[in-house]
């Protein structure tokens, strides 16, 4: 079984992409969007009340599963622009920080902690990038049969920029020895989109697949999106 640290998607909302993975006996560190932290009574499950704006927070965070799990063996970092954009919906100006320091700054400084840890230790570790995204206003003019309602541009705007982080540190981290990662997108309409208990079981199994590569994608390879609900890695011709 393997332990996992999952980030981005906060309990209790994550609370059906964790089931999926507790149910396959998997340990799992999730983080909390409430400040005093969500309790879990379950001893697989341990949580940390991750402060998006602190960069001291996401030190603390990766410290803190350390220590819970000992080892850490995979990493989920999700964005959900379906759940952002009930949080963001106000286009004022003065929403804009708050905005900014979940949805974009959170993300980086998460990242370049995990990077500056990856780079320390010598240990398999496998990481995937996961975006749930919004429609836009931009999509619904260019797209036809999108029945959400758009997103506000400050959600789209760290959507498109969770994208951009996601594949540039993917194509850093996956020149590390022993750290492979994926990304995987999944999109209104998509088969998996309004089910995060599918769509966890899906990740999990996609790691699976890719940890049994006897040579783990390049990174050219890496940075290319799958969809939820796609093809595994090494029984098909994805990495061909």
């Amino acid at each position: 079984m393997a332990n996992i640290l999952m980030v981005g998607k906060d309990l209790p909302e994550s609370e059906n992409l964790i089931k999926s993975f507790e149910l396959q006996g998997h340990k799992i560190f999730a983080t909390s969007g409430t400040e005093i932290g969500t309790t879990v009574s379950n001893e697989n499950i341990f949580t940390f009340s991750w402060n998006k704006a602190s960069s001291i927070s996401a030190k603390t965070l990766l410290i803190q599963a350390e220590s819970r799990l000992v080892t850490i063996d995979r990493v989920l970092i999700v964005f959900d622009g379906s759940s952002y954009a009930k949080k963001f919906e106000s286009e004022k100006i003065e929403d804009c920080t708050q905005a900014v320091e979940n949805m974009i700054s959170g993300y980086i400084y998460f990242c370049q902690t995990l990077l500056g840890r990856l780079t320390q230790k010598n240990k398999n570790v496998s990481i995937s990038f996961y975006l749930k995204s919004a429609p836009t206003k931009a999509d619904i003019l260019s797209a036809k049969g999108i029945t959400q309602a758009p997103c506000t541009n400050n959600v789209a705007i760290a959507q498109a920029a969770f994208k951009a982080l996601a594949e540039n540190y993917c194509a850093v981290m996956n020149e590390i020895p022993d750290v492979s990662v994926f990304l995987c997108q999944s999109e209104p309409g998509n088969e998996l989109y309004s089910s995060d208990r599918e769509t966890g079981a899906w990740i999990l199994s996609y790691f699976e697949a890719l940890e049994k590569l006897k040579n783990k994608p390049s990174s050219k390879q890496a940075v290319c999106w799958v969809k939820t609900g796609g093809k595994m890695p090494g029984s098909f011709s994805l990495f061909k």
